[in-house]
């Protein structure tokens, strides 16, 4: 089994020998600046692989000890799987070693050791007092027992030792969790010539290959709001060699194509597949270091130090008007600028003057909608920080109503990071065989799924309506869809609704026409209701026509009655109200017992059927007719023929050209 990549990281005072430990292990100076050369110490990230007893390899980053480049220190921290604090036999622990390792603490790094270098330079008493005191401050901590090593980076001694340790430690390392996302902070950009951009970072998670489309995230400055898309990735390296694929815990080189080298900058993220989006607010875990000097009052101004990025910020905790040292509660965290944030990453809180790190934090929602900090939301990020996946999976489908999910996105949701694809996966199938969520549409990983209460909920209100509607106007019982949308989810397209109202009609609890949706009782109903009204009016229309005052001559023998009358002659002609009329013929058409023609003309069926069939008869003969010939064949007014003729046109029977009529198709 190939071993998975690993990353180590230094941390330590400033002058304590990380930098020459490194170089002495790997054969690499990862001080690379002219400045850094001349002041001798790290003023940025530094960079070298390790070759192990084993054979494995590990990254090496090399962090700046200065107190100035805590930011910097942080962003070589993010993203490593173990640790090595350098301190020095002839200095100890010093402020920047507390800090470094208090860091490392709130950014959950799972395990390291402690380099004492520097040991050429003392005797064994003061060397062995200097360990008794790293003893005693690791006890405070975390990481008590874990192992310290005496070694000197300028004459070898305890190496050996050093290395068979970090080797041991590296095997012991627990695995990453298989984020459903690939990321990478964004610490160097340079551009080569001939080659263009190249961004180096950290591989948190998921991997990358030549040829994927990544996107650069978030915006900076003079940046495009949405950041930079579809961004195309020519080569990776990791440690100088090309590789086919970089995986998540690699230090990795990429080249950029499309890209200006001020259009990336450090503190951003190279990012496929984005599933969130930078934000304006995340809530979050947050907790305050136990020797902080202060309480953290409700609302305060913070740094965020997150990734390689450092971003102003306000805190507003979530229950309580102050956060005592050591403790810890629910937050959150309004950015300055848009931070690209996901669930489960850690941070670290710097106060903003004077500048030292006060506590740090872990993100549980980077999406929060608004919401007081009432208990509501606090059980709601309870669920999300320490929930089952099925749980936290029907909270995603019921907050995600009424669009719902395709399940492939849901089972690889960010809020599941913590659980593996096959704890993902049973929880999924769970929900669905207790009935928690359903799916419409062809199964699979592109089905849609819907939180299940809320669906049949809506089912239930959608069936209401249409009952409503029915037992309020038995003549015309029918809902259109956009009614439903706008009474039912405020006009809103609405996959929910349509998977709700399809799940009435396959029922046989509501019918669909090209009228709209109806209870599927209405019919029963409309038929009986007012039956004497409905008759007398359909009576005017299915029988002989009114033809005074026609334009035309006479219709020829055995061509049927091309007129018919208007609504308001025929609601006269039936003692009935014009409004009233109108609504039982546009129920009649509904029904199928009459067709409307034009804008107001209704014919019954089959007597329409007869007059299309005599003026096709005409067309088969002749090829071609006119509105005059359709008006003299039929023996009526220029306006019905033109309506009948339009009638046609719409159905697909003629096509006008220029002034004449051809026929399209052949009626059956």
């Amino acid at each position: 089994m190939k071993e998975r990549p690993l990353t180590l990281g230094t941390a330590g005072h400033i002058d304590h020998g990380k930098t020459t430990l490194v170089k002495t292990l790997t054969g690499r100076d990862t001080d690379r600046l002219k400045e850094e050369k001349e002041r001798g110490i790290s003023i940025e990230l530094g960079f070298a692989e390790l070759a192990l007893p084993s054979g494995r390899h590990l990254s090496v980053v090399d962090v700046p000890g200065h107190e100035r480049f805590v930011k910097t220190m942080v962003a070589g921290a993010t993203g490593i799987d173990l640790f090595m604090l350098v301190v020095a036999a002839d200095d100890g622990v010093m402020p920047q070693t507390r800090e470094h390792l208090r860091i490392i603490e709130l950014l959950g790094i799972p395990t390291g050791l402690v380099a004492l270098t520097k040991i050429d330079m003392v005797d064994d008493e003061l060397a062995e007092l200097v360990a008794a005191d790293l003893e005693d401050f690791l006890a405070t901590t975390r990481f008590a027992g874990v192992p310290v090593v005496p070694v000197s980076g300028v004459t070898g001694e305890g190496l050996p030792e050093l290395l068979e340790t970090i080797d041991r430690l590296g095997a012991q390392v627990p695995p990453r969790p298989a984020y459903p996302a690939t990321r990478m902070p964004v610490d160097r950009v340079f551009s080569l010539k001939g080659i263009g951009t190249v961004v180096t970072g950290t591989l948190w998670s998921g991997s990358i290959s030549a040829e994927d489309t990544v996107a650069v995230l978030p915006a900076g400055p003079a940046r495009g709001a949405d950041g930079l898309r579809d961004v195309r990735v020519r080569n990776v390296q990791v440690h100088d060699r090309e590789v086919v694929a970089a995986l998540g815990g690699q230090r990795v080189a990429l080249n950029l194509t499309g890209v200006d080298r001020d259009q990336v900058g450090r503190g951003q993220w190279i990012v496929k597949d984005p599933a969130i989006a930078p934000t304006y607010l995340a809530d979050v875990r947050l907790t305050l270091l136990s020797d902080a000097a202060d309480p953290l009052p409700r609302v305060s101004r913070v740094r965020v130090d997150h990734g390689t990025a450092e971003i102003l910020a306000k805190v507003v905790l979530a229950d309580r008007e102050s956060l005592e040292p050591g403790g810890s509660c629910y937050a959150q965290v309004r950015f300055d600028e848009r931070s690209l944030v996901y669930p489960g990453d850690q941070f670290i809180l710097r106060s903003v003057t004077p500048v030292t790190t006060i506590g740090g934090g872990k993100v549980v929602d980077p999406a929060p909608r608004k919401h007081s900090t009432g208990q509501h939301w606090r059980d709601r990020l309870t669920l999300l920080e320490q929930g089952p996946p099925e749980e936290i999976a029907a909270l995603l489908l019921e907050e995600a109503f009424p669009a719902g999910l395709i399940r492939g996105r849901l089972e690889m949701s960010p809020y599941l990071w913590r659980f593996t694809q096959a704890d993902i996966g049973a929880a999924v199938a769970g929900l669905a065989a207790s009935g928690r969520s359903l799916v419409f549409g062809p199964a699979g990983p592109n089905a849609r799924v819907f939180h299940g209460p809320s669906l049949l909920a809506l089912a239930d209100t959608a069936l209401t309506t249409l009952r409503a509607k029915a037992e309020d106007d038995v003549l015309n019982p029918y809902v259109t869809l956009g009614e439903l949308r706008r009474s039912l989810t405020g006009g809103r397209e609405s996959r929910g609704l349509d998977a709700a109202l399809e799940r009435l009609v396959a029922a046989g609890q509501a019918t669909r026409s090209e009228h709209g949706y109806r209870w599927a009782e209405a019919v029963i109903e409309a038929e009986g209701a007012q039956s004497e009204v409905v008759e007398r009016l359909y009576a005017q229309f299915a029988g002989k026509s009114v033809t005074a005052g026609v334009e035309g001559g006479a219709a020829a023998d055995g061509v049927p009655a091309a007129e018919t009358p208007t609504v308001a002659v025929a609601a006269e002609a039936a003692g009935l109200v014009p409004r009233e009329a109108q609504r039982v013929a546009e129920a009649l058409v509904r029904q199928g017992r009459l067709v409307k023609v034009g804008e107001d003309l209704y014919y019954p069926p089959d007597r329409l059927e007869a007059i299309i069939s005599v003026i096709v008869g005409v067309l088969e003969a002749s090829g071609q007719i006119t509105l005059a010939e359709v008006r003299d064949l039929l023996g009526t007014s220029r306006r019905y023929a033109q309506a009948l003729l339009e009638h046609m046109d719409s159905e697909g029977v003629t096509l006008r050209v220029g002034e004449v009529r051809r026929l399209r198709r052949r009626r059956r």
